[in-house]
C-alpha cells in the first residue's frame, strides 16, 4: 500500500497541547514514519481570539521544523494546517493564511467544544460552507453530545461536512462510547478520513498501525485505503473529496437508530 496521509495532529512544536519543543516534534515524525506515514498535516489548534499573530507563531515554528526535518534526513513531508475551534468567525479565521487544513486551501478542519451542542451548529458549518470552504469536522465520536445523537451526525452529512475519525478512538483509547461510535461510523461509510490526532509520545502518539488493522478487520483493505490514503491525499492536493452515500434513516426510533448504523459494542 501507498503511504499513509496523516491530516491531523500536533506536531507543530511549543504552540499548544502538542509536541512541547524541536526535539520532540521529530521523534513524533520519526515514529510516524516508522508506522508508514509518507505525509503529515500539522494542525496546531487555532481560535478566533487568538488573532493573526498566534497563526504568525505557527508559520514561524513551521519553518523551523521544515528546515530539521531536512536537516534529520527524515523522509516524510509535512504541510501547515489548523484545527480551528467551532466559534462566530469561523470563516474569517479558515480565511487566514494557515487556517485551513493546508494553509491557503478550502478544507476546513472544525473542533466543537466538549459541551452541549450548539443550537447554531448547522448553521456555522453553512456559513463556513457558503464562504467557500469544505468543513471537515474532527472526531466527532469523541463529542459526547454528538456521539449520542446520530441523527445530527446525519444531518451534518447532508450539508456535506466530511468526517474525520481518530485513530485513538478506533483502538479504545477514548472509552467504549468513542470506540462503538467510531467503529459504526466506519461499517456505515460516515466516515471520510482516520487520522493520528498525535499530541506526544506517550499518552497521545501516533496509534494509526494499530487504527488501520481495526479499519481493515471492520470494512476491509479498500476502506483502509480509502480513509487513510486516498481522502486524505485529495486533501493534500486540494482535490475533491466524495462522500459515500452510507446508510440512510429517516427518523427512527432512537434506539433502532443506532442499531441501523450499526453502534455496536466492540469485540
Amino acid at each position: 500500500m501507498a503511504a499513509l496521509v496523516d491530516i491531523h495532529s500536533h506536531i507543530l512544536p511549543a504552540v499548544d497541547d502538542g509536541a512541547d519543543s524541536l526535539e520532540t516534534a521529530l521523534e513524533m515524525l520519526r515514529r510516524g514514519v516508522a508506522e508508514g506515514i509518507g505525509t503529515a498535516v500539522l494542525t496546531p489548534h487555532l481560535h478566533p481570539e487568538d488573532g493573526p499573530p498566534q497563526e504568525e507563531l505557527h508559520r514561524e515554528r513551521f519553518g523551523e521544523l521544515q528546515e530539521a526535518v531536512r536537516q534529520a534526513g527524515l523522509p516524510i513531508e509535512i504541510r501547515l494546517g489548523a484545527e480551528i475551534s467551532f466559534r462566530f468567525g469561523l470563516a474569517e479565521v479558515a480565511g487566514w493564511p494557515s487556517g485551513t487544513l493546508v494553509g491557503g486551501g478550502r478544507f476546513a478542519l472544525v473542533d466543537l467544544p466538549p459541551g452541549p451542542l450548539s443550537p447554531g451548529l448547522e448553521q456555522g458549518f453553512f456559513e463556513l460552507r457558503t464562504s467557500g470552504f469544505r468543513p471537515i469536522l474532527a472526531h466527532p465520536e469523541r463529542q459526547r453530545h454528538l456521539a449520542k445523537q446520530p441523527e445530527r451526525i446525519a444531518r451534518l452529512r447532508q450539508q456535506e461536512v466530511l468526517m474525520q475519525i481518530d485513530a485513538g478512538s478506533l483502538t479504545g483509547q477514548f472509552g467504549t462510547r468513542a470506540q462503538q461510535t467510531a467503529e459504526g461510523m466506519v461499517r456505515r461509510g460516515w466516515a471520510e478520513f482516520v487520522a493520528s490526532d498525535a499530541h506526544d509520545l506517550e499518552k497521545r502518539p501516533f496509534s494509526l498501525a494499530a487504527a488501520r488493522g481495526r479499519v481493515e478487520k471492520l470494512s476491509g483493505p479498500g476502506e483502509v485505503r480509502r480513509l487513510m490514503v486516498d481522502n486524505p491525499g485529495r486533501v493534500v492536493r486540494g482535490e475533491e473529496v466524495e462522500q459515500r452515500a452510507g446508510s440512510a434513516v429517516d427518523r427512527p426510533r432512537r434506539g433502532l437508530l443506532r442499531r441501523l448504523l450499526g453502534f455496536k459494542k466492540s469485540s
